[in-house]
């Protein structure tokens, strides 16, 4: 059997942060899992940030790790709630995307996300939301 290995402070605050960079890029992905690695990531962060400042080396990584971790977590938060608000006006734009030939019918469908859309927010001005992926 082997003896355990003693990894260095450097080398343990750069697993910590990779694996909130690794939450990051998966959030862009996959929102839920994004934000279940994030949690995952945050608890390594901190553990780790503890476990460097008591034997006074350099908490930097963990620090960027945990910063980069609570971006993710927030992002993955934000994202998943607009699916879940929206889930019915982007089912029906998805349905009605399906049955678009021609570019006047895609047209229709992305007038019609928006005016869905309009009638949840009502703080936004009327005919004031327009769509970045309009055809």
């Amino acid at each position: 059997m082997l003896p355990p290995v003693e990894t260095s402070g450097v080398e343990i605050g750069r697993r910590a942060l990779l694996l909130s960079i690794g939450a990051l890029a998966l959030t862009l992905l996959v929102p839920v899992m994004g934000l279940a690695l994030g949690i995952f990531s945050i608890v390594v962060c901190f553990r780790t940030w503890r476990t460097l400042s008591r034997s006074r080396q350099s908490v930097i990584m963990p620090v960027l790790g945990s910063l980069i971790s609570i971006a993710s977590m927030f992002m993955a938060v934000s994202v998943t709630w607009f699916q879940m608000y929206f889930s019915g006006e982007l089912t029906e734009y998805t349905e009605c995307m399906k049955g678009a030939g021609t570019g006047t019918s895609q047209q229709a469908c992305v007038t019609q996300l928006e005016q869905s859309m309009q009638r949840k927010l009502p703080f936004i001005p009327k005919g004031s939301l327009r769509l970045p992926f309009a055809v």
